[in-house]
């Protein structure tokens, strides 16, 4: 009987071990890890404009004061020099700067600044641009001129009559006529464009032209154009009763119909928005060249009259009688 006692016992214990729940695994619960510091926002600083200037003419140094106006204290002026090679070793420290931007006013200190291949750079009061392979993906342009179209709008209120146009250039210029021949066609006009390569060439060129063209476009190319050339063919053009657009006071007393001339707070806001638009940026956006938007007008009523050209009431305000 004891056996038997026995057995039924060690058979209950094994039945009540199998009911048993198995021993749970204890929690682990994680550690906790501080949260990380809140991320602060670095400091992005407006870069320093340094604005180079090629000489203290009013062309350039007006220009300069209207930018500084509007950069306030991010700007600071260098002066350069005639030599060449004293103005490079002067910005050459430019380079090493990654927080600057270069403003170059006119074609010494446009060229000392091609040598800053890693900077933005932004060239104005320039015109032969292209003799200089000064631009590239962040070297880029405001023009010496005014919008064409608006040149050419201009003068087709003046002239209803006027068709042929003439227009002498030196080496280079070929792009910029193409763009001038499409303005000129949309306010009916052809343009006639010749290309030199001297002052000689030049006043050849414009008598030769004249016989086809009612007026000539006289832009301000140094290359090719001189002081006494260009009195000369103002007398030439007043005796022949041709229509001339210039491109200062000087030449309009001279016998031009009409003047435009740039406003040098305009250059200098056309020179900001670009230094605004390339900022963050790995090259400056946009076009190579970017055309002024303002012009200063001027209309000479004693050609006008002597051309029997009538002036509109709205383009009055410009007459200039000296």
């Amino acid at each position: 009987m004891v056996w038997r006692f026995v057995v039924i016992f060690a058979i209950f214990s094994l039945q009540g071990c199998a009911k048993m729940p198995p021993p749970q695994s204890p929690v682990v619960i994680p550690e906790r890890k501080p949260a990380p510091p809140a991320r602060v926002a670095k400091k992005t600083t407006l870069p320093h404009v340094v604005i180079l200037v090629s000489e203290n003419i009013p062309a350039y140094s007006e220009v300069a004061k209207a930018l500084g106006k509007l950069l306030g204290k991010r700007a600071s002026v260098q002066m350069m020099s005639s030599n060449m090679m004293d103005n490079i070793k002067a910005i050459a420290n430019l380079k090493n700067d990654d927080n600057v931007q270069i403003v170059s006013i006119g074609l010494n200190a446009a060229i000392a600044a091609k040598t800053l291949t890693e900077n933005q750079v932004v060239f104005c009061q320039v015109f032969n641009f292209q003799d200089y392979a000064l631009l590239s993906p962040n070297h880029k342009g405001v023009s010496m001129m005014t919008s064409f179209s608006k040149t050419f709008s201009t003068w087709r209120s003046l002239s209803i009559n006027a068709i042929d146009i003439g227009v002498i250039s030196g080496p280079g210029f070929e792009e910029v006529v193409q763009t001038a021949k499409t303005a000129a066609i949309t306010q009916g006009f052809r343009l006639h464009h010749e290309t030199v390569n001297s002052d000689k060439e030049y006043q050849y060129a414009f008598k030769q032209m004249s016989a086809k063209v009612q007026g000539f476009w006289m832009i301000p190319d140094n290359r090719v154009l001189s002081e006494d050339i260009l009195r000369d063919l103002m007398t030439y053009s007043v005796r022949n009763g041709k229509q001339v657009a210039v491109f200062s006071d000087e030449l309009l007393k001279l016998g031009g119909l009409f003047s435009i001339q740039s406003n040098y707070r305009d250059i200098a806001q056309q020179v900001y928005d670009r230094l605004e638009q390339a900022q963050s940026q790995e090259t400056i956006p946009g076009p190579d060249i970017v055309y002024l938007e303002k012009q200063e007008l001027r209309i000479n009523s004693v050609m006008a009259k002597h051309l029997d050209v009538t002036i509109p009431k709205k383009y009055r305000k410009y007459e200039n009688s000296n």
